[in-house]
C-alpha cells in the first residue's frame, strides 16, 4: 500500500490490485494512478537539507490577522528571494483591500484573553490591568446592555481562590456585552502556506497555497514558483513551457480538458498569461496539473477547478526547467509522505479523539498537575532540573510562538547561556519542517506546545477542522521532540465554544499572555524590529506570574533574548515554563489561562 500527500490534506491509499484506485497500464514502471489525475503528490520537507520555513506576520496587535510562511533553502538564496517578494506582493496587496473595506468596524479584540462567541458573532474582551481579582470593562457598557452576562450553559462557576494563589475566573465573572461585535465584523485574514512539489538535485518546486478573507467567505488561491539549480534561476508557472506559443498550446489544451464541466466554467477566461497559469505543477504521472484560484474561471460554489493535460501532449511543449520539474515529480511518486490527518484547510473529518496518553505521564519532582490533565512542567534531558515554587518565588514565563524557523537557534542559544527555560509554541507546519530543532528545545528543558496546525484564526473554522489541525499538530510535535504537547496557544489568542471543546478532545490546556512585546516584523507601529523597543516592553510590562509573548521567528527577538534575560534577571525574576507558574493546582485541558494572576475560561 503506498501512501502519498496529497491535496487538502486528504488521505487517498491507493492499492494495485484491491480496486481502490486505478491501475496504471505502465506496469513496468509499478505505479498507482489516483482516482484523480489532479491531485498532487507533495515532498515531506523534513527529507531536505538545509530548509527551513521562514514566516511574516501580524495580527496580535493589528486589525487584521496575516500569517505568511514560505520555504527558504541554504543552497537556493535566489528562490528564497522570490518567494519573499510574493510574499510582501501578497501582503501589501491584502493591506489594500483591508484599508478600502469599512476599517471602522473592524475592531480588535483584546488579545491572549480574546473569547469569541461563534455562534453569535460575540467578541469579548477583558481589558484588564490588575492581579487576578477580576477584570474591569475595557469601555463603558454598550447603551441598552447590562455590564456583564451570567455565565454560559454548561460553564462551571468560579472555585474561591487558593492559598497564596489566584481563582479562576466563571465565564460570567470577566466577560461585558459592551465588546459585542456583529459576525460579519471579523476580522480581515490572509493566510499564505507552501508545499514542495519537487525538491531534486536539479530542480526545486514551490507551491503557495492563499487563504484570504475579507468578511465575505474565505478565498483561496495557489501560485507555483520553480527553482532550476543548473541555471540558479526562479521562473513563475509559464516558466515550464517553451515560449509563448507552448503557452498558447497549453491554455488551449486546459480549454478542452475543460469541456466536461459544461456552463459551470468559463472556458474563455483561460487566457494564455502568466497572471491566468500561475499555478502549475506535475502529477506522479508527469501530467501537468493546472489550477484555478477560487471564482476565478467560474462560480465561487465550485470550489476546487483544476485540470490535468496528460504527460504525452505536454511533454513537447516543455521548457528545458520544465522538464527536470516534471521528471523531478515522477522520481519522487514513490518517496513522499501521508500526515496520518488532515489540513486546516481541508475538508478532512475528524476521529473520534480523546485525550491522549503522555510519552512521559511522571512529572518533575515538586512539579504538581491536576489529576487527568498530563500538564507538566517539562524534564529537561539535558541541563538538571532545578523546581522552582512560584508561589514564593518571583517567577515570569517567556513563550515564544511561530516557529520553529531559521531565527530559532539564536533564542535557543541566548536562552542556554542565560540558563533560562521558555515555553514555545510550535505552528505545525513549520514544526514539521524542522524536526531537529524540536529535538533540541526538548533536550534543552524547554516545553514545546501546539499553536495550531496552519496558525488560521480557529474561530472561523468548524469543531472538526480544529480538531484535525490540532491532533496532526500534536503528532508532528510528539515525532521531533519525543514529547506530546499538553498546551495549546489559539492563533491571535482568540478561542470560541467549539476552540474549547477541541482543546478537551485532544488533551490541551489553552494558553494566551497577559504582556505582548509587539514585537512581529510587521508591527503595525513599525518598531517591531528594534531589540531596544522588545526588551523595553518585556521589561516594562513584567510582574510576578507574568505570560509574556514572543515571537522566534523574528531576527530582532533573537537580538532582544539577551537583553531581556539579563534585565528581569537584575530584576529578581526566575524564568520558568508555563505549566509551572500554577504549581499544585495544576492546568486543565480545555480551559483558558492567560497566566497565574487572572487564571482561566472555564471550558465545557
Amino acid at each position: 500500500m503506498h501512501k502519498l500527500r496529497l491535496l487538502g490534506g486528504l488521505a487517498l491509499l491507493a492499492l494495485a490490485t484491491g480496486g481502490c484506485g486505478l491501475s496504471s497500464g505502465s506496469h513496468e514502471r509499478n505505479i498507482v494512478v489516483p482516482a484523480d489525475p489532479t491531485l498532487l503528490d507533495y515532498v515531506n520537507p523534513a527529507t531536505v537539507n538545509g530548509l527551513t520555513s521562514q514566516s511574516l506576520s501580524e495580527g496580535e496587535s493589528a486589525r487584521r490577522y496575516v500569517h505568511i510562511t514560505y520555504p527558504q533553502l541554504k543552497d537556493a538564496p535566489a528562490l528564497g528571494t522570490a518567494l519573499h517578494k510574493e510574499a510582501e506582493r501578497q501582503l501589501h496587496a491584502f493591506r489594500a483591500v483591508v484599508s478600502a473595506a469599512s476599517s471602522d468596524a473592524l475592531r480588535p479584540r483584546d488579545p491572549g484573553t480574546g473569547y469569541k462567541d461563534q455562534d453569535s458573532g460575540a467578541g469579548y474582551r477583558t481589558g484588564s490591568t490588575g492581579r487576578g481579582d477580576g477584570f474591569k470593562s475595557s469601555r463603558p457598557p454598550a447603551r441598552g446592555f447590562k455590564s456583564s452576562r451570567p455565565p454560559a450553559k454548561g460553564f462551571k462557576s468560579s472555585p474561591p481562590p487558593a492559598k497564596g494563589g489566584t481563582r479562576a475566573l466563571s465565564l460570567g465573572g470577566h466577560l461585558s456585552e459592551s465588546a459585542f461585535t456583529s459576525p460579519s465584523l471579523r476580522r480581515p485574514e490572509l493566510n499564505v502556506q507552501w508545499e514542495l512539489t519537487a525538491a531534486s538535485p536539479d530542480v526545486v518546486g514551490v507551491r503557495l497555497r492563499s487563504g484570504e478573507y475579507v468578511g465575505a467567505g474565505w478565498a483561496r488561491s495557489t501560485r507555483t514558483f520553480w527553482y532550476d539549480r543548473h541555471r540558479d534561476q526562479v521562473v513563475g508557472a509559464t516558466g515550464l513551457l517553451a515560449g509563448k506559443p507552448a503557452v498558447q498550446e497549453a491554455a488551449r489544451l486546459v480549454r478542452e480538458g475543460l469541456e466536461p464541466r459544461g456552463a459551470a466554467v468559463d472556458r474563455s477566461a483561460v487566457t494564455a498569461t502568466p497572471d491566468r497559469l500561475d499555478s502549475m505543477a506535475f502529477n506522479r504521472m508527469g501530467d501537468l496539473v493546472v489550477e484555478f484560484d477560487d471564482c476565478e474561471i467560474g462560480s465561487c460554489s465550485l470550489g476546487r477547478v483544476a485540470v490535468a493535460v496528460p504527460a504525452w501532449q505536454v511533454q513537447p511543449l516543455l521548457s528545458p526547467t520544465g522538464r527536470l520539474a516534471q521528471a523531478a515529480a515522477v522520481a519522487a511518486s514513490g518517496k513522499t509522505a501521508l500526515p496520518p490527518l488532515g489540513s486546516e484547510d481541508g475538508p478532512a473529518q475528524a476521529p473520534p479523539i480523546t485525550s491522549p496518553a503522555r510519552p512521559d505521564d511522571k512529572p518533575p519532582v515538586g512539579a504538581g498537575t491536576r489529576a487527568g490533565s498530563g500538564v507538566q512542567a517539562a524534564a529537561p534531558a539535558g541541563p538538571p532540573y532545578r523546581h522552582v515554587d512560584c508561589s514564593k518565588a518571583k517567577c515570569v514565563a517567556l513563550t515564544f510562538d511561530d516557529g520553529p524557523g531559521p531565527q530559532t537557534p539564536r533564542v535557543l542559544d541566548a536562552l542556554r547561556d542565560g540558563g533560562a527555560r521558555a515555553t514555545f509554541f510550535a505552528v505545525g507546519t513549520n514544526a514539521e519542517a524542522n524536526p531537529s530543532v524540536l529535538r533540541r528545545m526538548h533536550d534543552e528543558g524547554h516545553l514545546i506546545g501546539n499553536h495550531s496546525w496552519a496558525h488560521r484564526d480557529l474561530t472561523k473554522l468548524p469543531l472538526n477542522r480544529i480538531i484535525d489541525g490540532l491532533s496532526r499538530t500534536q503528532e508532528v510535535i510528539t515525532d521531533g521532540s519525543g514529547r506530546m504537547p499538553a498546551l495549546a496557544r489559539p492563533p491571535y489568542g482568540v478561542a470560541s465554544p467549539d476552540v474549547l471543546e477541541a482543546a478537551h478532545r485532544v488533551g490541551v490546556a489553552l494558553v494566551g499572555w497577559d504582556v505582548d512585546t509587539r514585537d512581529t516584523p510587521e508591527d503595525p507601529e513599525g518598531r517591531g524590529e528594534d531589540p531596544a523597543t522588545i526588551t523595553h516592553r518585556a521589561v516594562s510590562g513584567a510582574r510576578p506570574n507574568a505570560i509574556i509573548l514572543l515571537h522566534d521567528t523574528n531576527g530582532a527577538t533573537a537580538d532582544a533574548v539577551p537583553d531581556i534575560l539579563k534585565e528581569l534577571g537584575a530584576k529578581g525574576y526566575t524564568f520558568v515554563t508555563v505549566p509551572e507558574l500554577y504549581g499544585s493546582p495544576g492546568m486543565e485541558p480545555g480551559h483558558f489561562y492567560r497566566s497565574a494572576t487572572a487564571t482561566q475560561v472555564n471550558g465545557p
